[in-house]
């Protein structure tokens, strides 16, 4: 993937008539990915209408006292699983179209954005999710350090099974370098697949096993490419052959928790 970077400056006011500049990462988009959000865009309220249309129709037949056969019923839950799998679809297009555009440099508390993915992904009763940083702030881009890090916890949990127990994020990051490493001990990946599992569009299980649009990790290699880094994927135990360890590493000169880069958090934090 090819794209061309470059920094711009923006303002925004901040209580007063006093503003302050922060840093936009504007990346130039490809017309694929021009194309692909004004599609998706575009098409974005229809699919929100097949997906809130079966439920009305239950509620008019239920405020109408009306009983429908066990057949239209089906019928109409097949709508709204089908509809709800397109939305989701849709909306992950989108956000793959628009990373590295128009992206804010932000300070991020991370116990709060821990526990903000917690509260954002469904995690089963039997699984254990520990989480670990090197710092309480760092400088990122927002959305896409937010997004990367709730598709690799999301992947994790989606593709787990009952024998998962275990699922770890840790967030390293020192001077324009961020690392966001997602372990889990669920049944990973085959080596011969890796890269499969890696592209748009590409799920290795079906949606009756694991419902998914197969986004996720061709997400998170965009995100990461987009910020000069890469996404590796490796066995997390070698010993049990189980496990997968997915680490996105971030590279640019606005970003991380060193000390220029804590300087600069602090000044637009007091600002």
């Amino acid at each position: 993937m090819s794209l061309l970077s470059k920094k711009l400056n923006v303002t925004w006011s901040n209580s007063g008539n006093q503003t302050d500049e922060i840093t936009v990462l504007h990346t130039r988009a490809s017309s694929a990915d021009q194309l692909l959000y004004k599609v998706t865009h575009d098409l974005s309220e229809t699919i929100r209408a097949l997906v809130e249309l079966p439920k009305w129709i239950f509620e008019d037949l239920a405020e109408a006292q009306t009983e429908v056969s066990a057949e239209v019923q089906e019928n109409l839950n097949a709508l709204i699983v089908n509809g709800t799998r397109l939305e989701q679809l849709i909306n992950g297009l989108q956000t793959y179209s628009r990373v590295g555009l128009y992206q804010k440099l932000s300070v991020i508390n991370l116990p709060a954005k821990m526990k903000e993915l917690r509260q954002a992904v469904a995690l089963p009763s039997s699984i254990k999710l520990t989480t670990h940083h090197n710092t309480n702030q760092l400088l990122a881009f927002e959305p896409d350090f937010s997004n990367l890090c709730l598709v690799l916890l999301e992947n994790a949990v989606k593709h787990s099974d009952q024998k998962t127990r275990c699922l770890e994020l840790k967030i390293v990051s020192t001077d324009h370098r961020i690392e966001v490493v997602m372990v889990d001990d669920g049944p990973g990946i085959p080596i011969h697949l890796r890269e499969k599992a890696t592209q748009l569009l590409t799920s290795l299980r079906s949606k009756d096993e694991v419902e998914g649009s197969g986004i996720g990790l061709a997400l998170a290699l965009k995100i990461a490419e987009s910020y000069r880094g890469t996404l590796l994927l490796e066995t997390a135990f070698p010993e049990t052959g189980r496990g997968l360890r997915v680490k996105a590493c971030l590279k640019d000169p606005a970003i991380g928790s060193g000390l220029k880069v804590k300087n600069a958090a602090s000044g637009l934090i007091n600002s």
